[in-house]
């Protein structure tokens, strides 16, 4: 008798699980999809920490791949939208003669698709494909990722995703359709150097009490969670479904606004890779830190030196991170790391020694984030350029000095 019941359980359980089994039936036309010709190796045994030490000190190509100005196919011209000029193999020789071990790629889809399908221009697929292809043979690691395709609330075709429960038909087919057709454009000729990133800080847009910071309780606040964690699982589901070596690629998952509190928050769920990656973790996590905020966020003058409370701040946030997922075997890349410009040049070097050395003794990498923008007019805010792209030059080079020699420090 209590077999029998065991075996029913069992079965009731099978049977739920399959009628709610995800759904990947796309819409896109596949006759004109970007595909991967290639094949590369891809080391089975290779452990996350080996890739984490490796990454060193990474870059954003900020403000170029993700840059937009319209719903419509903006086509190769959206690249230069922003005031940055075109990428080049030039571009990248520069980061990596600097020291730059990987380079993060942010891109967005929406403002590229040719029909109401979800498909996407092959001519922005194949430059996209390009500038990776050209980082990769530099010997970098590269993050690519869904960046600003964060729709605001009231989605209708091609806008992109929301994380609330009412919009998720439409951001389901969105992401389905466009992070299909991502891993048919790059598989198996991208070994481990290829890292999947799969939502840029997903945030309830316009909701000034959610969208940055975690509200612990709120209901929208635990509702945007969980719809992320829907999200993530969804895109898990469609890379590891598309074998090959995107079975086993890293990948980089993040929750509200990639922000600290929502990405250390209990509701937070990373997807269950077990079936397909057993002995090896490859899993990562993603979190954006321009922190402290009064020093390294805040406009303000008056914020430019980095004190000791400081420092404690930053150390009880990295011990969480370390705490909550690197002990686990789930290894973090803040993504996003800035001190804005403040004209205090020596208080930012102190600041990214600490925080470059300290990650690093925590098993964690950092990318920064670089926007153009220097302080000309006493007024910090948002300010974080760092590289000269039109002139191929470094400001303050003396900070980039500092950053890149942090990363030496041992893994821990």
């Amino acid at each position: 008798m209590l077999k029998s019941r065991i075996f029913f359980i069992i079965a009731f359980i099978l049977i739920s699980i399959n009628c709610f089994a995800i759904d990947l039936t796309t819409s896109f036309d596949a006759s004109v999809a970007i595909k991967d010709e290639k094949t590369v190796n891809f080391d089975n045994n290779i452990q996350s920490k080996k890739i984490i030490n490796e990454m060193g000190f990474g870059w954003n190509l900020g403000n170029s791949f993700d840059a937009h100005n319209s719903f419509d196919n903006e086509g190769l011209k959206s690249e230069t939208g922003w005031g940055n000029p075109k990428t080049t193999e030039k571009l990248i020789n520069k980061l990596v003669e600097k020291g730059f071990k990987s380079i993060r790629i942010p891109v967005t889809w929406h403002n590229h698709l040719i029909d109401k399908s979800y498909t996407i221009d092959p001519v922005w697929m194949n430059r996209v494909k390009k500038i990776v292809d050209i980082c990769i043979q530099k010997g970098l690691y590269v993050i690519i990722n869904v960046h600003h395709d964060q729709a605001d609330y009231g989605l209708s075709y091609g806008k992109g995703y929301y994380p609330k429960n009412d919009q998720k038909t439409e951001s389901e087919k969105f992401l389905l359709n466009i992070w299909t057709q991502i891993t048919l454009a790059f598989n198996n000729g991208y070994d481990h150097h290829l890292i999947f990133e799969t939502l840029n800080e997903p945030r309830l847009k316009g909701d000034n009490t959610n969208e940055w910071v975690y509200n612990a309780g709120n209901k929208d606040a635990e509702e945007c969670i969980q719809v992320i964690n829907e999200y993530n699982s969804l895109i898990h589901t469609v890379i590891r479904k598309s074998d090959g070596n995107n079975k086993q690629r890293f990948l980089l998952f993040t929750n509200g606004a990639a922000g600290f509190g929502y990405v250390t928050s209990e509701g937070f769920v990373l997807p269950d890779d077990s079936s397909y990656n057993k002995n090896v973790k490859r899993i990562l996590v993603s979190v954006h830190m321009y922190s402290p905020y009064d020093f390294a966020s805040s406009g303000d003058m008056k914020y430019k030196y980095f004190h000791q409370d400081y420092k404690n701040e930053l150390e009880n946030s990295f011990q969480i991170l370390r705490y909550k997922f690197v002990d686990k075997g789930y290894h973090v890349i803040i993504t996003e790391i800035g001190a804005a410009d403040k004209m205090n040049t020596d208080q930012r070097i102190a600041w990214a020694t600490f925080f470059v050395q300290r990650t690093r003794q925590l098993g964690m990498a950092c990318v920064l984030w670089d926007n153009k923008k220097w302080n000309t007019d006493f007024d910090g805010f948002e300010k974080y350029g760092l590289y000269h792209r039109d002139k191929l030059t470094f400001e303050p080079e003396s900070l980039l000095d500092a950053f890149i020699n942090a990363a030496k420090t041992p893994l821990g």
